[in-house]
């Protein structure tokens, strides 16, 4: 199965996990407004991605409506190592280094860093307390 999507698919993927059964119009009704495409455009990527397998299809109403095949976080996770393989050698303080360098990231998502490594630290504390 290749679940390899482009960015466009991925905002298909998106739109349905947000909500689903959608039909084709419905998908493209939903998609960003920073989208021109035209609705052919996303029939052709549902095909594309039915062939890889990444939604699914049935009838309803004599409409043909899709739903995603995959799970969201599953493919958000491969997508991650992906990334990181590719343009980091699959080390996250690199990554996040060019984010906090290139001043990518704002002080508000900073503090929520912080708090999320602060959180995973605590968690990695009571982890081990109950070895």
């Amino acid at each position: 199965m290749n679940t390899k999507l482009s960015t466009l698919e991925w905002e298909i993927m998106e739109v349905l996990w947000a909500e689903s059964p959608l039909s084709a119009s419905e998908v493209h009704e939903n998609l960003p407004d920073h989208h021109t495409c035209h609705v052919k455009t996303v029939r052709s990527l549902l095909d594309r991605m039915l062939k890889k397998e990444a939604i699914a299809r049935s009838k309803k109403h004599g409409v043909w409506v899709f739903v995603p095949a995959l799970e969201r976080e599953a493919s958000l996770a491969r997508e991650s190592r992906s990334f990181l393989r590719r343009f980091f050698g699959e080390q996250p303080v690199p990554l996040i280094a060019h984010l906090v360098q290139n001043e990518t990231i704002s002080n508000e998502e900073l503090d929520e860093l912080r708090t999320l490594i602060d959180q995973r630290k605590l968690d990695n504390r009571k982890g081990e307390s109950h070895e």
